[in-house]
């Protein structure tokens, strides 16, 4: 087990989310002076993912060979759940943490940075699948 902080961010991992081993993807959100670490546990179902906030000390387990699959970019506007693409690069959509303030939150899958505000470029919806290691 490694402490999330020493973790890259865009890596999937094992954690345990209430009480149990769950799947997800490690991401962060860089601020001013520091690094808030979160944690998508990839076994919700789609229009429930959320960042869950960790402590920078929180034991994770890389998930060697796990992968997140893109698949081609076709019309629509995202919601929860789902993968867009924009001229920046593929995003995913989620609830942001309760105590946001804002709704939703958007992770670049290539970085694992949560960014702002993505889907007002967004050029289409993007299947995507987690493949398991």
């Amino acid at each position: 087990m490694i402490p999330a902080h020493r973790v890259p961010p865009g890596s999937l991992v094992t954690a345990t989310v209430d009480g149990r081993a769950v799947l997800c993807l490690k991401v962060e959100r860089p601020g001013r002076d520091y690094i808030n670490h979160y944690l998508v546990a990839l076994t919700a179902g789609r229009r429930d993912l959320a960042l869950i906030y960790i402590d920078p000390d929180t034991p994770l387990a890389v998930a060697e060979g796990a992968a997140i699959d893109l698949g081609e970019a076709s019309g629509g506007y995202p919601d929860i759940g789902d993968a867009f693409a924009t001229p920046s690069g593929t995003f995913l959509k989620l609830r942001d943490e309760p105590k946001a303030q804002k709704t939703f939150a958007y992770v670049d899958l290539a970085t694992g940075l949560v960014r702002p505000r993505m889907e007002r470029q967004a050029g289409g919806l993007v299947a995507w699948a987690v493949r398991a290691g």
